[in-house]
């Protein structure tokens, strides 16, 4: 079949005429969730909350997961980011604080009552 030019025009007018098309909504399956809160659920570790805390949290948004799939997936995550991480600089040493070269690479301190 062959089209003429003036049904093309006509075609074309009626494709520019379309609305936006609704934007597609992604969905992610529980690890993915876990990996995209990852930096919000480390947070809450460091405040003081803990994973069953924050897995009774997650279940209260509608993410049901239970505690241990929680923790799996929070070291999966962890351990992904300590390979693709580049490698860290030793930080130099505290005034009066001795510390020895490591064959790791990183310095090893003695204890202190720093946070």
């Amino acid at each position: 079949m062959k089209y003429t030019t003036e049904q093309l025009e006509a075609i074309a007018v009626k494709l520019r005429d379309l609305p936006p098309a609704a934007k597609r909504i992604q969905e992610h399956s529980k690890k993915e969730a876990v990996a995209l809160l990852a930096r919000e659920i480390t947070a809450l570790q460091k405040r003081g909350y803990t994973l069953v805390q924050i897995a009774e949290s997650l279940r209260g948004e509608g993410l049901d997961i239970a505690t241990p799939t929680l923790k799996a997936y929070i070291l999966s995550t962890k351990s992904k980011r300590k390979v693709s991480a580049p490698a860290v600089k030793s930080a130099p040493a505290k005034k009066g604080i001795e510390s020895k070269p490591s064959p790791v690479g990183f310095a090893v301190s003695t204890d202190t009552d720093d946070i």
